[in-house]
Order: structure tokens, then sequence, then C-alpha cells
């Protein structure tokens, strides 16, 4: 009897380490979304089959005893489609803002459920604001998602369709084994990658999933030089907010009152990260400054909490920067997530939009700004870099190369502004018709009859 209780106690302190060590394992990497760190070897991938296999019989008594997952099965649309989504909703992160207008939108096509990952730490299946039709059961460091697997089983959709990003998806397993699952199961699955690197490393993702959605044609053509075949390949452009007036009929947004009481002022909105080309500014800042000297360049630096070393370190770089320019009067760093009203206010005040954004190996993605796509439904006038990031703006804002177009388009904004300002106003335009989030849903729509 005594042998069987101390074999009990090993038994409960081995399934407790082995909780601990997968808890430390799964944990979110420190790095920005598209550069996930850290490698495995075999005897970390043997360490966690082991761990795996002792925690299976405590898993499988749990999974006896909980309380099933509940999923609303009032249709949201008349369509036969069932589509289940996967993806963060109603969070401080850009996916999960474009997870939810398109959502928005796409539930009038097709019956429509979103499987969104957890709150933080709030393990509620639904928080105040969520609608009906979202259910929460999963979160990134979670493996395997029993919690999701189960909940999409009891809705039996006809269609699977994850939202991707490397930063959610920060262990390539954690993606592609709910890929294989599902497939298993006779599901088709899809994937719209937001992000594409020439990476090779990425294909481990990529190639898993059957049905692959991107934002740009040059997304495409990245895909297919690294082996992936066209006709799994479908092109859906990034949506775009439209604020004022209708899809077919758009409007842009007026300026508000400046109360900057300055002609020269410059925003820029965006996380706090190297490649975001906040440097780039400062030096033109500093030598537009003799031409210009109000010149007040504003920084709104979103900032993820699991990225604040970085953060912090480029944030002190800059305020030194701006000490060594001599141009610390003229620059504001905002730190933190905003609202979205927020945001427009600060893009409607201000007399020109930037996102310096700079070439690097390592961020060189085809995907499509949300960022930009604020800017876009107002008539403050941007300018673009000539990262792959702005692919889909070619022709709609200027996008210069170097630092030294960045100065001359900047000035020549500045020195001819009514007229820079009316060039761009009709060809928004016309960039909000085609990428309304009302197009973008029907165009969707469209591929999911395809497929099934």
């Amino acid at each position: 009897m005594i042998n069987l209780f101390i074999a009990l106690i090993a038994f409960i302190a081995l399934v407790w380490l082995a909780c601990i060590y997968l808890n430390f394992k799964n944990r979110n990497n420190d790095s920005h979304c598209g550069n996930p760190g850290g490698s495995s070897n075999k005897f970390d991938y043997f360490l966690t089959i082991f761990i795996d296999c002792i925690l299976y019989i405590p898993r499988a008594i749990y999974s006896k005893f909980k309380k099933p997952i509940h999923v609303d099965a009032k249709p949201t649309s008349s369509s036969a489609i069932k589509v289940a989504f996967i993806g963060n909703y109603g969070t401080a992160c850009g996916i999960a803002t474009y997870n939810e207008y398109l959502t928005s939108e796409l539930k009038h096509h097709v019956d429509l459920r979103l499987f969104a990952e957890y709150n933080g730490d709030d393990r509620s299946e639904r928080i105040p604001g969520d609608p009906a039709w979202v259910t929460r059961c999963w979160t990134r460091n979670q493996h395997p998602k029993s919690d999701l697997i189960y909940a999409i089983d009891s809705w039996k959709p006809d269609i699977i369709h994850f939202s991707h990003e490397y930063g959610i998806w920060h262990k390539a397993y954690f993606f592609t084994q709910l890929v294989s699952t599902f497939k298993m199961k006779g599901y088709k699955v899809v994937s719209t990658m937001h992000s594409v690197y020439e990476h090779v490393d990425k294909l481990v993702s990529e190639s898993a999933v059957p049905n692959i959605v991107v934002h740009t044609d040059q997304g495409k053509i990245t895909l297919i030089k690294k082996g992936i075949e066209q006709e799994r390949i479908t092109v859906i452009p990034h949506g775009t907010k439209i604020f004022d007036g209708t899809g077919d009929n758009p409007e842009l947004l007026p300026a508000l009152w400046n109360t900057w009481n300055s002609d020269y002022t410059i925003f820029q909105p965006g996380f706090l990260f190297p490649y975001k080309g906040h440097s780039r500014l400062l030096k033109a800042v500093a030598l537009l400054k003799e031409k210009y000297p109000d010149i007040h360049y504003i920084i709104q630096a979103s900032e993820n909490e699991l990225s604040m070393k970085e953060h912090d370190e480029l944030y002190y770089k800059l305020v030194i920067e701006c000490e060594e320019l001599g141009i610390t009067g003229n620059v504001t760093i905002n730190r933190g997530f905003v609202s979205e009203d927020v945001l427009l206010s600060l893009i409607r005040t201000v007399k020109l939009c930037v996102l310096p954004y700079a070439n690097h190996p390592e961020h060189d993605v085809r995907a499509a700004s949300g960022a930009a796509r604020m800017i876009i439904p107002t008539t403050t006038p941007l300018i673009v870099s000539g990262v792959h990031l702005f692919d889909d703006l070619e022709g709609v804002v200027p996008r210069v190369r170097d630092d030294f177009e960045l100065y001359q388009e900047i000035d020549n904004i500045f020195s001819n502004y009514e007229k820079c300002s009316t060039e761009q106003i009709s060809k928004r335009k016309e960039f909000l018709r085609n990428t309304s989030w009302e197009n973008v849903a029907f165009l969707l729509a469209a591929y999911y009859r395809s497929l099934v």
C-alpha cells in the first residue's frame, strides 16, 4: 500500500514537472512576427515525445470530464457552405483587426464560425463584445490544440480557413499538426499566409497547406519560385475599411482642424521595430529642418509585450539620435497601442504620413500594409518606401527607393501641397473600390464555392 502511495506521488510529481516543462517550452519567443527564433535538436524532440506520453493519461481523463465547448448553431447566412475561420480576434494586433473586418462581411456570404484565440489569460469562450458566432477555444502556447479540434469537429464545417501569421504560429508544428489533423478528417483546408518571405525555412508551413491565399501577385510569385504549385495559390487582396461613402462610391475623410498649427507635420504609425525606418526619417527631418524650421515628426509606436526589450532598445536609440541630429524639439514619440479613433485623429490633423520602411533581407515580406490602409481612406498625403509590403500601392501613392528620394518627396509635397494632395485623391478612390471589405468578402466566398 505504501509503495502504491509512493508511486502515485511520484506520478503526480512527474506530471507536474512535465506541465512546467511544456509551459516553458511552448511559450512565445520574444521576436517579432515573421522572425521566430530558436531551433530544436533531437534530444529536445524525443524529450517532448516522452513528456507527451506521460501526459497522455491525465489529458484523457481531463477530456472525459471537461465541460463541452458550445458552438452556436444559428446560421449567419442562408448559404449552405459552412466555414470555420481560425484566428485571433478583438485583441491589440493587426491580424486580429484584419480578422474582425473580414469576418464581419464574410458572414453575410457563408455560414461562418470564428474559432478565436483566448483573450490573454482569460479562458472564457466569449468575452464582452464578441458576437454569437465567435467561440474562443485555443491559445498559441497550447499544444496539442485539442479543444480547437473538438469544437470544430462538433460543428462539422465544409471548409477550415486559417488566418496565418508566423508570430501567432510561432512553432511550425503547432500549425502543421493541425493542418494534418483536419486533412485526415476530410475537411477542405485553406490558409491565408499574410506574410510571404523568400526564406526557404518557411516552406515547412507553406507546403503543408493544400489551398493558399496571398494578398499580392508578388506573394504568389515568391511561393511559386520556392516550389509551391501555382494552382494551389490564389490572390485575394487585403481589405480596406471605407469610413465614408460605400464600397461602390467611396469618399475620403477630409482633414480635421490643424491643432498642430503647422503646415509641416509628419506622422508615422506602426510597431517600434528597426525595419520600420524611423532612423531614416529622422535624418530626413534633420535636413528638412533647414528649410522648414517648425517641421515636426510624430511617431505613434505600437508595442507588443513579448517584444518590450526590442522596443525599449530602439526607443532609447531614437532619443539619442534626435539629440545628435539636433531635432529633439522636432520629434514626438508616443508609445503604446491606441484605438482606431485616435489613429484617425492623428492622421487627419497632420499634413503628411510617411511609412519609410527599410529594405532588410530578414523583413522583405510580400504582404500588404495594414498601417497604409488606415491612411488611404483619408485625404492626408502618404509616402511609402519601395519594400514589397507596399507593392499593391504602386501608382496610388509615391514610393521612394532611398534616403535622397525620401527627402525629395517630402519636400515636394510640402512645397506643392494642394497639387500633390489632389493627385492622390482620385487614385485612392479607385483603390478603395477594388479593396473594400465587401469586395474582398465576395471574392473569398466565390473562392470557397470553387473548393466544395
